[in-house]
């Protein structure tokens, strides 16, 4: 590396607060944190969002930060990167992340579904979905999947399951996700069951863990040890 490359600097954000994060920042943190708890004991996975990327090295200036992505099948080495820098810089990595996800809001539709859309296939992002919780007021649709084929973008299939319910399926997940009255969700087909963000995760255990206190104060009264 050169001492002008060495130099360069690559910053973590832009100091400037994002135009819906009001709107969007829960949607983002539950996409995000429900991934990241499913994927947290893949090897070689990185799930996150509102992070900068850059893609063209020694031009700060060149990057973007999805909602959610995931990328799979990263190196040790790539992995470093990502916690040392707390940026997702393309060339040290060694390749885009594999599924983004953007949700809609007024301010970026526009730039989701025509710059970021030609960006992520320019850069080889395997899955590029759109999440609109009004149901298509942002983005025309409540839910859109592409895959990558031969560096353009093919539309997924969208089942519909009733007005307020559709879903497709991802290649790169192995999930199905759903559009489901505004939400988003994920559907694990493998286990058939619904994924759990942190805080979902967190409440299940605790309801277990009292569960169980439960039946064990149960079984000490029966044996005649009152609690």
């Amino acid at each position: 590396m050169t001492t002008e490359a060495a130099t360069i600097v690559y910053p973590e954000t832009d100091g400037m607060p994002l135009p819906d994060g009001y709107y969007q920042s829960p949607l983002q943190y539950r996409a995000v944190s429900t991934l990241d708890v499913h994927f947290r004991d893949t090897p070689g996975s990185d799930v996150n969002g509102d992070i900068f990327i850059y893609y063209e090295e020694g031009n700060p200036r060149r990057s973007f930060a999805p909602d959610c992505y995931v990328a799979l099948g990263l190196t040790d080495d790539a992995l470093e990167s990502l916690l040392r820098n707390n940026t997702y810089l393309l060339w040290e990595v060694g390749k885009a992340p594999d599924f983004i996800l953007e949700i809609a809001s007024e301010s970026t539709a526009e730039t989701d579904l025509g710059f970021k859309r030609d960006l992520y296939a320019a850069i080889g992002v395997e899955e590029y979905w759109r999440y609109d919780q009004t149901g298509g007021e942002f983005y025309g649709h409540p839910l859109t999947g592409e895959r990558l084929v031969n560096g353009v973008y093919q539309a997924l299939e969208i089942r519909h399951e009733s007005v307020s319910r559709v879903w497709s399926h991802s290649d790169v997940l192995n999930l199905d996700l759903w559009w489901d009255n505004g939400d988003l969700r994920f559907w694990d087909p493998s286990t058939g069951e619904w994924l759990r963000d942190h805080q979902e995760t967190h409440d299940a255990l605790m309801a277990a863990e009292a569960r169980i206190a439960e039946l064990e104060a149960q079984t000490q009264r029966r044996n005649g040890n009152p609690t």
